[in-house]
């Protein structure tokens, strides 16, 4: 018997990011929203929320995409990458 996976309810995911690994580094794409889903498994229910964004023309589960590291809030990903290139700017100086 396969698994089933069916989205129960949407939520807002405003200023949240998917963060993915590209080739060592980070980079981030906005979600969509965060989806209450419940899988069947063999007669096992399990529910968890989520990450959905956009993939071409299609809104698919963030967690599901080749190199998915994690959910982060936009404004940390931003604090992150601003202190990133501060390093890099201290460590060429």
């Amino acid at each position: 018997m396969s698994k089933q996976t069916n989205i129960l309810q949407i939520l807002p995911a405003t200023g949240w990011v998917a963060v993915y690994d590209e080739s060592g580094e980070e980079s981030a794409a906005a979600l969509v929203c965060f989806a209450l889903t419940e899988t069947l498994d063999n007669g096992n229910k399990q529910q968890e929320v989520r990450p959905m964004c956009a993939n071409g023309k299609r809104i698919v589960f963030a967690d599901e995409i080749t190199h998915f590291l994690r959910v982060e809030e936009l404004s940390e990903f931003a604090e992150d990458e601003e202190d990133d290139e501060e390093e890099e700017d201290d460590a060429e100086a």
